[in-house]
């Protein structure tokens, strides 16, 4: 018997395996999907991670800036009780007497001093939740203020012009970005053509702005150092703190000049008539050397007198026998805070060496451009993420230099502010104002030290 098989007709040759590659393909595209899907997830998830990040940090770093504006308050009420507001009194001479005539309206009681021995001055750290936190307090009066370029008197604009000049030139010494003195006479010629002509700047206006000068239109007070940056021959790097290759600390050029320490409120006579701190002067108890050596001129006094101010004022204070000793209080990175010798008033300055070789004139002219307190601050804080590695490793440094190379090598989520701010201190009470109240930065800065080497020692 034979069997017949049924045979089934068969597509064409070219449609065999269609369906399989068309389920192919729209496998390949639902994976596509769905990594695209994930992709987007995970992005908007570390997107919204960062603002998370951000976000706590801003706020930790609001906490600390309220923080420091009170320990700025109490400081202020401590100078307010130790007498009269000796500093502003000073800084009505010095306006009396024109830019640079601080007379001996500097000679302040002990509590109306600021220095390094002050609280606010010791650099601090502390943590919140799982940010670290570094806070900087630097006084705007230990620089040159470069608004002295505008004096009226011709005689008076020519030497603040050439203190500038000479500050530019010390302040990156020594080191491998060392700014040449042909280069630091052209940066100061730019910054006073700029400030004289603002009008033919290409750089924005601060327009009708408290700085904007309405009897001279061309005229106005920049809003920062950094406002410089974008002209010739100024870099970024003239506005960051680093290292060089021989580990050399190098500091921004706006750690020794500053704008903000003229500032002036208040309108009519008598008690509510205007205040200002003058910004003639830079407070002898914490300008770094650069500061204070381009303050004279070569030719009216030696230049070594810096250097001895500068050692006495690291000088260790002897401790007074009658007291029990206490103590000794470590810094963050566990060294030693000294108490050291304070310049209470500028008539201390006979104590230092190689005062009696000074000439009377010079002497007085160099008193007229010190002061021994400080009303303007800068408030830097830099918040750092701690990372589950920082967590659960120790971290142990042998210097200073090796922690703040490691806070700063880019290896850890950072942001660092700053805040301006003015604190006047009157009569009756203290009052925080600020000049700036929030600027974002690059970069970390490095405190200025008078011996980053510890040879005074």
């Amino acid at each position: 018997m034979k069997l017949l098989l049924s045979h089934k007709p068969r597509g064409p040759h070219t449609e065999r395996g269609a369906v399989l590659l068309l389920s192919f393909l729209v496998l390949m595209v639902i994976i596509a999907i769905v990594y695209q899907l994930n992709r987007v997830t995970a992005t908007d998830q570390q997107v919204a991670n960062r603002d998370f990040t951000s976000t706590n940090m801003d706020l930790a770093i609001e906490s600390a800036m309220l923080e420091v504006f009170e320990q700025l308050r109490s400081d202020g009420e401590l100078r307010q009780a130790g007498g009269e507001d000796d500093g502003a009194a000073a800084a009505a001479a010095a306006a009396g007497a024109g830019p640079g005539g601080g007379g001996e309206g500097g000679e302040e009681s002990a509590d109306a001093s600021d220095s390094f021995m002050d609280e606010w001055a010791q650099q601090a750290a502390t943590s919140f939740n799982d940010l670290e936190l570094r806070i900087l307090i630097v006084d705007e009066d230990r620089k040159y203020n470069i608004l002295n370029m505008l004096a009226e008197d011709p005689d008076e604009a020519q030497e603040a012009f050439d203190r500038v000049v000479k500050i530019l030139d010390l302040c990156r010494e020594d080191t491998e970005f060392d700014i040449q003195e042909t280069d630091a006479d052209d940066m100061a010629r730019i910054m006073r053509e700029h400030l004289l002509q603002r009008d033919n700047s290409y750089l924005p206006r601060p327009g009708e702005l408290l700085s904007f000068d309405e009897d001279n239109r061309s005229r106005g007070m920049p809003l920062s150092i950094r406002e410089f940056v974008v002209l010739e021959p100024f870099t970024e790097d003239h506005y960051r703190d680093s290292f060089d290759r021989d580990g050399n600390r190098v500091h921004a050029i706006d750690a020794f000049l500053t704008i903000y320490t003229s500032p002036t409120t208040g309108e009519g006579e008598g008690p509510e008539a205007a205040t200002s701190t003058g910004g003639y002067s830079v407070n002898v108890n914490t300008a770094p050397r650069a500061v204070l050596t381009g303050l004279m001129n070569y030719g009216d006094m030696d230049p070594s007198f810096w250097e001895d101010v500068v050692w006495y004022r690291n000088d260790e204070e002897e401790p007074d026998p009658e007291q029990e000793p206490v103590e000794p209080s470590l810094d963050e990175f566990g060294e030693e805070i000294l108490a050291t010798k304070i310049f209470d008033g500028l008539e201390e300055l006979a104590e230092v060496r190689g005062y009696d070789m000074i000439a009377p004139e010079s002497a007085e002219r160099m008193k007229a451009l010190l002061r021994v307190d400080s009303d303007v601050f800068s408030i830097y804080v830099t918040a750092r993420m701690v990372t589950l590695a920082d967590r659960h490793q120790s971290q142990d440094f042998d210097s200073r230099q090796e922690k703040e190379e490691y806070e700063r090598s880019g290896a850890h989520m950072t942001r660092t502010v700053r805040c301006v701010v003015w604190r006047r201190v009157g009569e009756d009470d203290v009052d925080i104002i600020p000049l700036l109240r929030w600027e974002v930065l690059d970069h970390s800065p490095l405190p200025i030290l008078d011996y980053p080497d510890g040879s005074h020692w």
